[in-house]
């Protein structure tokens, strides 16, 4: 939101100023009688005594010139605003800011947490003190960071972002769960590295054992093919996220980082940096895939030293990550492009603003350019079928003839993969609604289209248990069809229909092989219909009552009774 609020995103100008003031509670004590004053809002002390951890925060809150429509923002309220300068400020001012007042006491208590018998402040030199004096110098130039990571290109702000609050949640762990804290901050910096240091991975960055693999298997290929199946290999690997990791980190360590250590601290040497980069991320690793603790030299607090040895190696301290991972973020802030104006979409990074699909009843319907999109609308019907078959409060069907008219367009050129859908949505919608309503010669339609519309397929497997048209199918071809529409519908091109119609295809399975006298196959199915909708109270009652005999009707067990049959 703060970059936002600068207006160098906005195409029609500020249309709409706020004074927000709101209150964060800091260990930082400001220089005597001064306030900060940033393009990200202004800090000022609310009192004088050592106990005063109360600092007023101020912005002008800028809103972008609307477009004449119903309704209007009117305001964020501070607290966005708040959330993220307490982010900033804490990495600027090396210090712990928060919207909670407990937060900050219990941070800087001197008490130890769940993680160590040591507090806090033992693992890191001054961030946890309980007062922190800043120096005007200190200000001035925490001042001058606030404008260079506004001025940022929009992605690299929200990579310095995350990268900075991650770092911040990280430090906040550390009573908590040293391990944790210690992979949040190596992943503050390992964030930045995936998404902005051009890497572009090479055959010979791929796993020795992966790699010797592939290759056996593409001995016989030509050399131009084998370049082809290595190139779609390495498109989806996530390929030396390690070495990708201390590359980034050493071109963005300058010469001043090692010549301006704290007194006592001990720092890194150069030649150790990429052995300790190695052991920190190796911590990371351990910690994410197995749950390990730390390597205990790195969780002793070392009297703020900056490096250790684990088994003869060097390794970080907290304190040695801190400085390090402080220095590589503000680096990337100093190297990054900067613009004064940029064309941004930012609608969905506003604060409270969340995007989430839209009811099917206002889209399904418009026009129909492109095959493609034939599962989609598919789905969209499906979801509307469903909430009428179940009599949903509200539940209705919308006229889909304009957009059907699209789909007889365009069915004579569709790629075979996406005639399925094309001729289902036209037959289901039909057939679903009263004769009047339907699309002009659909009759002629269904005559034509109906033997390659109930072929097997993951769309009609679910639409056809609907209309009951999957009476010709084997069983082997009924069970094949719907193993794949499950293995399928996981993935992001699948088709998602609706958990009920879902349950009712299992059910109409089950009932065939009931027929066929295969109780046991019929009762996993039965169980198979509760697990994909097991919050349906008539089909869990269902199946515990089940005796691998009875006629499986998927209406009658999954549907209302009708209001006749009332």
């Amino acid at each position: 939101m703060l970059q936002i609020n600068t207006g160098k995103l906005y195409e029609r100008g500020v249309g709409r100023k706020n004074q927000l003031t709101g209150v964060l509670y800091a260990n930082v004590r400001l220089p005597y009688e001064r306030e900060i004053v940033t393009a990200a809002g202004t800090l000022r002390s609310a009192g004088s005594n050592s106990g005063d951890i109360a600092l007023v925060y101020e912005i002008e809150e800028r809103i972008e010139k609307a477009d004449p429509e119903p309704g209007v923002l009117v305001s964020h309220t501070v607290r966005p605003f708040l959330d993220d300068f307490a982010v900033v400020a804490s990495f600027g001012l090396g210090g712990v800011f928060s919207r909670d007042q407990e937060t900050v006491r219990g941070l800087t208590g001197g008490r130890p947490g769940f993680s160590s018998y040591e507090s806090p402040d033992g693992f890191i030199a001054g961030f946890f003190d309980r007062s922190i004096n800043i120096s005007d110098e200190q200000a001035d130039e925490f001042v001058a960071f606030v404008n260079e990571l506004l001025a940022l290109e929009r992605q690299n702000y929200l990579g310095a972002m995350r990268a900075m609050r991650n770092f911040v949640a990280g430090l906040h762990r550390i009573p908590d769960d040293l391990a944790l804290a210690y992979t949040l901050i190596v992943s503050s910096v390992e964030s930045l590295a995936q998404d902005f240091d051009g890497f572009s991975p090479a055959w010979s960055d791929l796993d020795d054992r992966k790699r010797n693999t592939v290759d056996g298997a593409l001995v016989d290929l030509s050399t131009s093919q084998a370049d082809s199946v290595r190139a779609a290999i390495l498109k989806s690997e996530h390929v030396a996220l390690a070495r990708r990791y201390r590359a980034f980190v050493k071109s963005h360590v300058n010469a001043y980082y090692f010549r301006h250590p704290a007194a006592g601290s001990h720092p890194v040497a150069r030649y150790e940096l990429d052995a300790a980069l190695r052991q920190a991320y190796g911590v990371r690793s351990a910690y994410i895939h197995q749950l390990r603790s730390l390597p205990s030299p790195i969780a002793l607090s070392h009297e703020h030293r900056e490096t250790t040895t684990v088994e003869r190696r060097p390794a970080l301290t907290f304190q040695g990550l801190f400085r390090l991972t402080r220095h590589v973020i503000k680096s990337f802030v100093a190297k990054s492009p900067k613009i004064q104006k940029e064309t941004y979409d930012y609608t969905l990074e506003q604060a409270g603003v969340v995007s989430v699909p839209m009811a099917p009843r206002y889209w399904v319907w418009r026009p129909l350019v492109n095959p493609a999109e034939a599962r989609r609308r598919l789905e969209g019907m499906l979801s509307l079928t469903a909430a009428v078959l179940h009599r949903d409060p509200g539940a209705q069907l919308v006229d889909l003839r304009p957009m059907l008219a699209d789909v007889e367009r365009l069915l004579p050129q569709a790629a075979a993969v996406h005639r399925p859908a094309l001729l289902l949505l036209h037959i289901l919608y039909n057939l679903m609604v009263p004769p009047d309503l339907r699309t002009p010669g659909f009759d002629n339609f269904l005559s034509n289209h109906e033997a390659e519309a109930t072929r097997p397929s993951i769309e009609a497997v679910i639409v056809s248990t609907v209309l009951n048209a999957h009476e010709e199918w084997t069983l082997e071809e009924h069970q094949v069809v719907l193993e794949r529409y499950f293995t399928e519908r996981t993935r992001p091109k699948g088709l998602h229909a609706p958990r009920l119609l879902e349950a009712a295809a299992c059910l109409a399975l089950a009932e065939k092989y009931r027929v066929a006298g295969d109780g046991s196959t019929t009762k996993l199915l039965v169980e198979r219909a509760v697990e994909a909708h097991p919050a349906h109270v008539g089909l869990r009652e269902f199946e515990a009552a089940y005796d691998g005999i009875s006629v499986v009707d998927w209406q009658g067990i999954l549907l209302p009774a009708s209001p006749e049959a009332e």
